[in-house]
């Protein structure tokens, strides 16, 4: 549960290590920074003061008020301001500079801070403190302001940060481009996602600049796609409350965690709603996650939550969503749950439990072989994809099947050969469309396949990429699912465990033997399992989860 008090004991677990890594040596132009786990003292480590602050003023902490933690802090500060640029912004060392997003994400993690500090009565030391750390906010306004942002997240940065800072310097000039940004319109479509689709990074992040910004603004407005996102949110989340990913276009695609990082915007909306369901999942996130000090800043501007109560609802376990404008099917029931995308090369994932499996179909036919599934329709029991069979491999035009060109009148050279390539006569061939139907049944999945168009006598393969480190186990075969390893499933089925979690795919095919499919996207850090065939085909293919009993031999349900 999110529990003030356990937010407080993190936070003092915490404190050691950062404080271990702040550069204390006066000598030093880093001298009050942060180094990280590359050896840099990043301009942007000043955000690191803010948990500083928070030890030194919640009367809880045993640091409150604490002579030494406050000379840490006020270092901090003055680092700052040896580090920042002209402008205002600082820097993110790994990949941005004269950052006025990252300054925005400075400005947001220290306006809290700043907040409380400028409230704790007769105590001189937080007086020093709002000074300190609310100069480094008033002077990254105009680089903010001036300086624009890369990613579409940014931008609810920026008009979180810049409402912040007006809400503690009223006199501040910012409310026109605070108007210019939102005027843009919040990027969450009808099902609650973002551009981004970052369900472990981004989301939150979006979800956190647009509370913050609704408070400082008094615009409750900006809380409906934060409502939307959550509700979204919730429908994307495992058995054992990791997330999906794969739909992501950032940097944690396909990673699989918790992410406790969405747990401070269920608990802030569980409290402005009042809403149980809300609650319930962030005590989810961070007794999963096992760390709840994300939430630290909402109990600092928000006093009265560290004692609330919300009573808390029970959460969904099994359930099947259709998200049509995201092109997105989810199916969870209790420890299994499955995810069908379209517009990936992945349309079909399951999980259950430990055990993972992906989905991916290939063809040899032209450059239009690889799956990836268009016109998406989903309802309660099932998905459908079709792959259309374009060729994305030539820019000049929308070509479908397969291509050849023929002469033409010109003269040709390496440096026109793209353009005059479309103005080519062209001799072609139909397309190989290909037909995915996923329907939930008990137990698991059936998935049915079948092609049209095209040609015959075309390979063809179903690709089921699992998580290394399982066992594979068939009537006749039983192997290490090692990474990088391939396995062909002739006939019958098999059965995937990472202990006790199991996954069963089949009947299985044997129609060929290519080990690498030409067309078809390789991955070195899965084991693959694969059933072969030859276009064209009409063919089913059940998937079970389950728990695997190993005295009865058999999947249990």
């Amino acid at each position: 549960m999110v529990e003030y008090g356990q937010v407080i004991r993190e936070l003092e677990i915490s404190l050691p290590r950062l404080l271990a890594r702040q550069i204390v040596d006066e000598r030093s132009t880093d001298c009050g920074g942060f180094m990280d786990g590359d050896g840099l003292v990043g301009p942007n480590s000043v955000s690191s003061a803010s948990t500083l602050a928070y030890a030194y003023l919640l009367r809880e902490s045993s640091h409150y008020q604490s002579p030494e933690l406050l000379e840490r802090i006020l270092m901090v500060g003055d680092f700052g301001r040896r580090r920042r640029r002209p402008s205002g912004n600082y820097d993110l060392l790994i990949t941005n500079f004269d950052s006025s997003p990252d300054t925005g994400f400075i400005t947001k993690s220290l306006a809290p801070a700043v907040k409380l500090a400028r409230v704790a009565e007769g105590d001189e030391g937080a007086q020093q403190i709002a000074e300190s750390l609310g100069e480094l906010i008033l002077s990254g306004v105009p680089g903010m302001v001036n300086g624009g942002f890369h990613t579409p997240n940014h931008r609810w940065v920026l008009v979180a940060a810049l409402s912040l800072a007006k809400e503690l310097f009223p006199d501040i000039e910012v409310q026109d481009t605070i108007e210019a940004y939102l005027a843009e319109t919040i990027d969450c479509n009808a099902d609650g996602e973002y551009i981004e689709r970052s369900t472990g990074v981004y989301n939150a992040v979006v979800n956190r600049s647009l509370i913050l910004a609704s408070q400082a603004l008094s615009r409750p407005e900006l809380l409906d796609p934060v409502r939307r996102n959550l509700d979204f949110n919730y429908h994307m989340l495992h058995g054992d409350a990791t997330v999906v990913t794969s739909i992501s276009r950032r940097q944690d695609r396909g990673a699989r965690s918790v992410p406790t990082t969405l747990a401070d915007g269920y608990q802030a909306m569980a409290h402005i709603d009042d809403n149980g369901f809300y609650a319930a999942v962030a005590d989810w996130l961070v007794e999963r996650g096992k760390s709840s000090i994300v939430c630290l800043p909402n109990f600092a501007l928000n006093p009265a939550w560290r004692t609330a109560e919300v009573a808390r609802e029970k959460l969904p376990t099994s359930y099947a969503k259709s998200f049509p404008v995201s092109g997105l099917w989810r199916v969870r029931r209790g420890g299994a749950s499955a995810t069908a995308a379209a517009g990936l090369t992945s349309p079909f994932s399951v999980v259950y439990g430990q055990a993972e499996m992906t989905l991916k179909l290939c063809s040899t036919y032209f450059a239009t072989g690889q799956f990836v599934g268009e016109d998406f329709v989903g309802s309660e029991r099932e998905a459908h994809l079709q792959h259309m069979g374009h060729n994305k491999i030539y820019p000049e035009k929308d070509y479908r099947g397969g291509i050849y060109w023929l002469p033409i009148d010109e003269q040709v050279d390496a440096e026109n050969w793209q353009e005059v390539r479309g103005r080519r006569a062209t001799y072609e061939l139909p397309p190989l469309q290909v037909s995915l139907r996923m329907v939930s049944v008990e137990g698991g999945f059936d998935l049915h396949l079948a092609t049209s168009g095209g040609l015959d006598g075309v390979p063809f393969q179903i690709e089921f990429s699992f998580t290394p480190g399982g066992t594979l186990e068939t009537e006749n075969v039983l192997l290490e699912g090692k990474e990088g390893n391939t396995a062909f499933l002739k006939r019958g089925t098999a059965l995937y465990r990472v202990g006790n979690d199991a996954i069963s795919v089949g009947p299985g095919s044997h129609a060929h033997s290519m080990w690498a499919m030409r067309n078809s996207e390789s991955s070195s850090d899965v084991f693959r399992l694969l059933i072969t065939d030859m276009a064209p085909l009409k063919r089913t293919i059940q998937i079970r989860c389950g728990t695997w009993s190993a005295t009865e031999r058999k999947l249990l349900p």
